[in-house]
């Protein structure tokens, strides 16, 4: 993953910080479909480049 998209998600779970202090289900189911759209958005061979370099 590259240093932006780390940064990208980190920064969107800090932003999500306070709702998760109000609503802490909802927060939760919405930073797993992020997660998930990431995950899947990101072809396994960029990983697999990263770890052979």
């Amino acid at each position: 993953m590259s240093r932006w998209t780390a940064l990208g998600v980190m920064m969107t779970f800090f932003a999500m910080l306070p709702l998760d202090i109000d609503a802490p289900a909802f927060n939760l189911c919405l930073m797993a479909l992020v997660r998930w759209a990431v995950l899947a958005g990101i072809p396994d061979t960029i990983f697999t480049r990263e770890q052979t370099a």
